[in-house]
């Protein structure tokens, strides 16, 4: 617990949970005592990843079950595996957390960058499925990014059939494991920089939803090496316009 072991705690709890050290170090304790120091179980959010334009009466998630071994012993995701493992049927209590910031652009024509490896695919799929019902004509820009394109390309026929027919306007793709130098969402923003630059010249809104660490940081980093190499910006400068993109909720991230 010293602070010069930082980094060998992080590694030692990494992978553990409480019943772990308990079962190392047995505490025995009255269950109102156990209560009085265990958090409650926090809820659980998934974006939408449809529209109710396009499918009414339907909310659709995309959700990838957390199953890993620690030592041993199989892990899984509290809620997860608990929705993957339901059958056609079952009925599932849930509740609606409003979101006021992160949707779609209100005026037709403003051009949208989205940025979800991952499940972080799941809102862009609904707002683009929004738009296409809505009329809007603002063109259309997703990165998404996984391990491997066999097996983890979500949505792969809808979202080519998209691309085919212009509702998405570019369509960037990082299978980080389908070569032998990996590949991420950022990797390619910098690459379509001089493009990605010219649309936000152009007004466009970007978005970011997935894993806030390290991929949100890591796309905010490319976000402000784009803004300094294509707006000739010093690096305060460059910060300071990804800012200002946020203050003029230009800037849209959800980020967990």
């Amino acid at each position: 617990m010293r602070p010069e072991n930082k980094a060998a705690l992080s590694n030692w709890t990494w992978g553990r949970q409480s019943v772990d050290l308990l079962a190392q170090l047995p505490v025995y304790a009255s269950a109102h005592e156990w209560l009085r120091v265990l958090k409650r179980l926090q809820p659980r959010l998934y974006s939408i990843s449809s529209s109710p334009k396009e499918c009414p009466g339907e909310a659709h998630l995309t959700v990838s079950p957390v199953r890993y071994n620690y030592q041993g012993v199989p892990r899984r995701g509290v809620c997860s595996t608990y929705l993957a493992d339901r059958s056609p049927g079952d009925r599932v209590a849930v509740y609606l957390q409003p979101s006021t910031n992160f949707r779609p652009p209100r005026e037709s024509d403003t051009p949208m960058i989205m940025i979800g490896p991952g499940t972080g695919i799941a809102p862009f799929r609904g707002f683009l499925q929004e738009r296409r019902a809505l009329g809007h004509t603002g063109p259309n820009w997703l990165f998404f990014g996984e391990q491997h394109a066999e097996t983890d390309y979500y949505y792969r026929d809808e979202i080519e059939k998209m691309h085919a027919d212009g509702l998405l306007t570019e369509l960037d793709l990082a299978f980080s494991r389908d070569q032998q130098e990996k590949v991420y969402v950022q990797h390619l923003m910098r690459k379509r920089g001089a493009q990605l630059w010219s649309w936000l010249q152009d007004g466009a809104q970007l978005y970011v939803c997935g894993s806030a660490n390290p991929m949100a940081k890591d796309v905010d980093r490319a976000l402000c090496e784009i803004a300094a190499e294509h707006g000739n910006l010093d690096l305060d400068a460059a910060e300071e316009y990804a800012q200002s993109l946020s203050a003029d909720k230009r800037y849209h991230r959800d980020v967990y």
